[in-house]
Parts: structure tokens; C-alpha cells; sequence
């Protein structure tokens, strides 16, 4: 651990120890809120930030300590709407810096009572600062603190000029070259609704992943496409929330289904989106690899292998071409064509 997570902790015994931070500490804490440099304020919340996503994982519930949270002010629904945000949901963020929940008050709230609840004291707890400390590191230095890793230098999914996929076993669809995995299975299913255009996509055990590549100059081409995805979903009487996660801004949807039962139910669907050189990737994944705090996170490492080669064009038949997911229309770029591996 640091200096700065050590600065951190003693924030954190301060107010521990006496249940308020005298206004040198606070100052020492330097709180801000869209912070550029490491601060102890900053190591804080990534602390809190990362026993919530071991909670979700473990499906383990904020703990209900409501005298200890009621003590300094927070009302239930706030804490609810700062655990939301501070697990990813990014309208839960807007609401709650709306309101001025994200504090270093309420920050310590949050971690003391989480820290009550695991019963983390001594080395666990300088454990769990020292990694919230190169976390929040990794955060600054990102060149966006949504994507922590760089598309196409760290993780793909890489344009096929980049470097960093040569060495991996690629199936060759022409627009997309998407990775040959034991107990992966590709699946390239014909589109009912037009004899040439096919979908691709892949599925191993109880996840599956749809990948769909656009031709598009745009910088704001995942916004835009979000934005018509959200629509989308909410049109047939669904929801759909911004989050951020792995993959950066993502769209974790609930969606209405017809179950085989004939009974009405919900299917979860994360959509990904990565912007390349005149490109946009799409991945829309669902089964268990889309629930929220679910073990399966195959479909990330999978898609972050796809190769996207934009330069591909029409070829005679038999042609590949992505199409949307369900009755959900794709974005408005134009679909980057693929073809039947040879």
C-alpha cells in the first residue's frame, strides 16, 4: 500500500474511531467530485466500490445496518441509489450527483458499514485499500475512465491493421474473424426474412453472444446506437439502463419474452459496444453471461478477441450479414458483410 492508501486508512480509522472527520482530515481526504489526480478520497470509494461488486457476484444484499446508516442521515432509498451508482448504473451516478449524495461523509458511511459487515480489520483492510489504490490509479490513467483498457493496443477488439490478434485460431467470416474455442460453438443462422443475409453469432454452455459490425465514420456511433437500442427495448415494453462495466458504457436490458410455456416473462440482455477506426462492434449477449453479478464472464474475453476487417465488400453468394436481435432494429450504419468461413 502507498502513501495514499495509507492516508486513506487513516481517514478511514478517524472516522471510524469517532464517527466524523475533523476538518483538517477532510481536507487531507481532498474530495472532488470528477477527480483528475490519486487522492485518499479516491481510494476510499474504489474500496467501497469493490466490496460492493463482491457482494453482487456473491448476490449478497447492501447490508441493512439502519441505525448505523440512519446515524449520519442517509435515508434507505439514498443508499440504494448510491450503491447503484457506485456499481455502474450511471443513472443512479447523474441522480445521485443531483443530489449530492456522493460524499466523502457518505462514502465512509457506506465502507464502515460494509467493512463492519465482513469483519475486514488490520492487514485484510490495508489489503483492500492497497488494491482500491492501484485501481483508482488505473482509473486516472485511462484514457477513458469508462474503458479502462485501450481498444487495440491493451485488449481488442482490434481493427484487422492493429496488432496484438495474429497469433490467436480466428474463424474468417470476411468483415469479422471471431475466435475457434473448445466447447465454443458458432452458430450462423439465416435471416427468415431474407434468403442472403445470415446471423452470426457464438455460444458456449449457457451463454450466448450475437457480434454485429457497422460501417461508421462517427465518433458517437455506441452512443447513437445505445440510444436506438434503448429505444428499441423500451418500445416493447421493456427496460434498459446505461451502465459501466467491463466493456465501458454498456446497456444492460430487461426485455419481454414469450417463455415456451406460453407464459409472458423477462429475458436479461447485455449489449456491448466498441468503436474502431470507421467501425462500431456490437455484441448482444444473453443467458448467463448477462446477468448482472453472474460468474460467466466468458463473452467479454471473447469479443475483446474479434478481429474487424471494415475493408470487406460484397462477394457472390453465399453472403453473412448481421441483423438485429429479435424485432430490435440495429443502428443506421450500414452492416459490415460477412461471409461462410471457407
Amino acid at each position: 500500500m502507498g502513501d495514499v492508501g495509507s492516508a486513506a486508512r487513516q481517514v478511514l480509522d478517524e472516522f471510524q474511531r469517532d464517527g466524523s472527520l475533523s476538518p483538517e482530515t477532510a481536507a487531507r481526504a481532498r474530495w472532488e467530485d470528477r477527480p483528475e489526480s490519486l487522492t485518499p478520497a479516491l481510494v476510499l470509494m474504489f474500496a467501497v466500490k469493490t466490496l460492493l461488486r463482491l457482494r453482487a457476484e456473491e448476490r449478497e444484499p447492501f447490508p441493512a445496518d439502519v441505525q448505523a446508516i440512519a446515524s449520519h442521515g442517509l435515508a434507505p432509498n439514498e443508499v440504494d441509489m448510491m450503491v447503484a451508482g457506485l456499481t455502474g448504473d450511471l443513472r443512479a451516478v447523474r441522480d445521485g450527483r443531483r443530489d449530492a449524495l456522493f460524499t466523502l461523509q457518505n462514502t465512509l458511511v457506506l465502507l464502515a458499514v460494509l467493512t463492519d459487515d465482513e469483519d475486514i480489520r488490520g492487514a485484510d483492510l490495508d489489503f483492500l485499500l492497497g488494491a482500491a489504490e492501484e485501481m483508482a490509479d488505473e482509473f486516472l490513467q485511462a484514457e477513458n475512465p469508462f474503458r479502462p483498457a485501450r481498444r487495440g493496443v491493451d485488449v481488442g477488439p482490434w481493427d484487422v491493421s492493429e496488432d496484438g490478434w495474429q497469433e490467436d485460431d480466428l474463424i474468417d467470416l470476411g468483415g469479422l474473424r471471431i475466435p475457434r474455442e473448445p466447447g465454443c460453438k458458432i452458430e450462423l443462422k439465416q435471416d427468415k426474412s431474407s434468403p442472403d443475409l445470415l446471423e452470426a453469432g457464438a455460444r458456449r454452455k449457457l451463454t450466448s453472444v450475437q457480434l454485429q459490425a457497422y460501417w461508421s465514420a462517427q465518433g458517437d456511433a455506441w452512443a447513437r446506437a445505445r440510444e436506438t437500442f434503448a429505444e428499441n427495448v423500451r418500445g416493447l415494453g421493456g427496460e434498459a439502463r446505461e451502465w459501466a462495466g467491463r466493456a465501458g458504457v454498456e446497456l444492460r436490458c430487461d426485455v419481454p419474452v414469450v417463455l415456451p410455456s406460453g407464459d409472458r416473462g423477462v429475458q436479461t440482455v447485455l449489449v456491448l459496444g466498441f468503436e474502431g477506426p470507421g467501425w462500431l462492434l456490437r455484441a448482444v449477449v444473453t443467458g448467463e453471461g448477462a446477468d448482472f453479478g453472474g460468474q460467466d464472464d466468458w463473452a467479454y474475453g471473447y469479443v475483446e478477441r474479434v478481429v474487424v476487417d471494415p475493408s470487406f465488400r460484397k462477394v457472390p453468394n453465399p453472403l453473412l450479414s448481421p441483423v438485429g436481435f429479435g424485432s430490435l432494429k440495429p443502428p443506421s450504419d450500414s452492416p459490415i458483410l460477412l461471409r461462410m468461413p471457407k
